[in-house]
């Protein structure tokens, strides 16, 4: 599932014109260095596990810090001091980033229910 949620954000963000580099001025920078990455990924996959390490990290947009921003404060409203997957969920469904929102319905997910399907899991008994 996970790979199938990173193929339709490259695919919708594609389309939107964002492009996707794979970040490859940055691993020629640190190439010219002698810093392999492709290398440390081998590394990190071999000591962590598969898909530990993820180069380069993402830029955040301005739609994605909102989401994160909605993500901290998800998680502060139900009183959980650590936020995971589901306050990451609830934040991109308070924001209504809808370029998330169609990643979950090309998925097959209701967005429309999803919140109520979350909260229900993480904390039954919250208002």
């Amino acid at each position: 599932m996970l790979e199938r949620a990173r193929a339709q954000t490259v695919r919708l963000l594609e389309a939107a014109g964002v492009p996707s580099t794979g970040g490859q001025p940055a691993k020629d920078a640190l190439a010219s260095i002698g810093i392999d990455v492709e290398e440390i990924k081998r590394q990190a996959d071999s000591s962590f596990g598969p898909g530990a390490f993820q180069y380069p990290r993402p830029a955040y947009t301005a739609h994605a810090k909102k989401a994160l921003e909605c993500t901290l404060r998800e998680a502060k409203a139900l009183g959980h001091d650590r936020f995971g997957t589901e306050h990451v969920l609830l934040g991109l469904l308070a924001a209504g980033e809808r370029r998330g929102l169609d990643v979950l319905a090309a998925l097959g997910a209701d967005p429309s229910g999803l919140r109520a399907a979350v909260l229900a899991r993480v904390a039954p008994n919250h208002p």
